[in-house]
């Protein structure tokens, strides 16, 4: 650019040169005389080319003037090409930051929506178990996970009673039996501190790491719910959603546990209410009324799936002549040790009932007639070798046992009358032979 404008400026000069010499030798009235040997110069003249001088310094500058003017025109226009490719393309990150936007608001409608939605389903659910599967639904659908389940905490035992999930296989959870400690993994530990724990603190504490690696449900997250600085349930996360941070996903679950806490307390007072309507009120075991109820339910199961189901019938031996020889204080604390020993015995999805007076029934979901036998005996054992303190006395018990059970192969039209009723006969038949033993039915 710099070599063509001097090129322009050249010619100008050129050309007023020429325009002057046309000039003036064109010019009759010359200026310029030859006397006496000698050149004049008119003063005319001197002017003449003072005049052209500054004319062509004048025109000198008008075209370096236009010619800059061109040159920075030129510049000028680059400058705003680029600022509009520059608005451009903020244009479009200003359309994809609102498409973002609109995208993040929706998500957040979303988000208040289904906490909204959960927070009136968890006020009209009265049933632990229930709120608990709600928990865990909402909990999905809020957070979009494909892997979540959800425990209660078994105030007593400490066992991390499983509810449901999704994802995760129900039988693969139900034989890890967790518990309430470190031993159980992330769970364990989140149910013990009764706070938020992922996968990633653990690791980055190289004292608790041992924790993440003793985890055998491969879970990210832990949630527990907590009231009154006690731990009710966990939710446990196992797939997270890419599109949240571990803050957000701690924020929401910590949302739902809060929601969930009172609500498990409500329905923990409404739990033992409806406890005490099924419950012996001296052992705490089911009364005869609910376990009627439930066994009916457990024998259509067990019909339905194929499954073998277990009924044992037991008694305490000479209970009533304990009772005239140590009175009905000493019977009633033989009754509550023997409840203690059969809960202590059986498995959670077992059913152990008061059946009348000193006699008591368990039912067992799974279990072969063989299987049913050696659980009777092992407690049959437990009685005869346990020594029963009262009142600074020892007292020695003993129990006998008729099992029955219902046999998919050969008695799917079999009542749940009839099956009471074998094993009931095979209870007396151990009576009749000598007592503290354990008779299978012949039915």
């Amino acid at each position: 650019m710099f070599e063509g404008n001097w090129a322009y400026r050249i010619i100008v000069m050129l050309s007023l040169c020429i325009l002057l010499t046309w000039t003036y030798l064109t010019n009759e009235e010359t200026l310029l005389g030859y006397i006496g040997g000698k050149f004049i110069l008119d003063t005319r003249l001197i002017w003449q080319i003072g005049i052209f001088a500054l004319l062509s310094i004048v025109l000198f500058y008008l075209m370096q003037s236009t010619l800059d003017y061109k040159a920075q025109n030129g510049i000028l226009k680059k400058y705003l090409k680029r600022l509009q490719q520059e608005l451009d393309i903020e244009r479009e990150g200003t359309k994809e930051l609102k498409t973002e936007s609109n995208e993040e608001l929706l998500r957040l409608e979303s988000f208040i929506i289904t906490i909204s939605d959960t927070a009136r389903q968890i006020s009209s659910v009265l049933h632990t178990d229930e709120l608990l599967r709600v928990i865990l639904h909402k909990t999905v659908d809020l957070l979009g996970l494909r892997m979540c389940a959800i425990f209660k905490v078994d105030q007593g035992s400490k066992e991390l009673v499983y509810i449901d999930s999704v994802g995760y296989k129900r039988e693969e959870i139900e034989s890890l039996e967790l518990k309430v400690g470190e031993e159980s993994g992330l769970i364990g530990y989140a149910a013990e501190q009764g706070v938020f724990i992922s996968r990633k603190m653990l690791n980055q504490d190289y004292a608790k790491r041992h924790i993440a690696d003793k985890d055998r449900l491969n879970v990210s997250f832990c949630q527990p719910i907590v009231h009154k600085l006690k731990t009710l349930a966990v939710i446990c996360v196992g797939s997270v959603n890419v599109d949240l941070t571990r803050e957000q996903t701690m924020r929401l679950l910590s949302i739902l546990a809060n929601f969930g806490s009172v609500a498990l307390a409500n329905t923990k007072l409404v739990d033992r209410i409806r406890e005490q309507s099924v419950r012996d009120s001296l052992t705490w075991l089911y009364n005869h009324q609910y376990f009627q109820t439930h066994m009916k339910n457990a024998l259509n199961n067990a019909k339905r799936e194929k499954e073998p189901l277990g009924l044992i019938m037991m008694d305490i031996d000479h209970f009533k002549h304990f009772n005239d020889t140590y009175g009905h204080q000493a019977g009633d604390f033989v009754l509550k040790e023997a409840a203690v020993i059969f809960n202590s015995e059986l498995r959670g999805s077992d059913i152990v009932a008061r059946y009348g007076g000193e006699e008591f029934i368990a039912l067992l979901p799974h279990r072969t007639i063989e299987e049913a036998y050696n659980i009777a005996e092992r407690i049959r054992k437990v009685f005869a070798k346990t020594r029963f303190e009262f009142e600074k006395k020892n007292l020695k018990i003993t129990l006998s046992a008729g099992v029955s059970a219902f046999k998919p192969s050969i008695g799917e039209d079999i009542s749940k009358e009839l099956l009471i009723k074998y094993a009931d006969e095979a209870l007396y038949k151990a009576k009749d032979e000598g007592r503290n033993r354990v008779i299978i039915c012949k039915g």
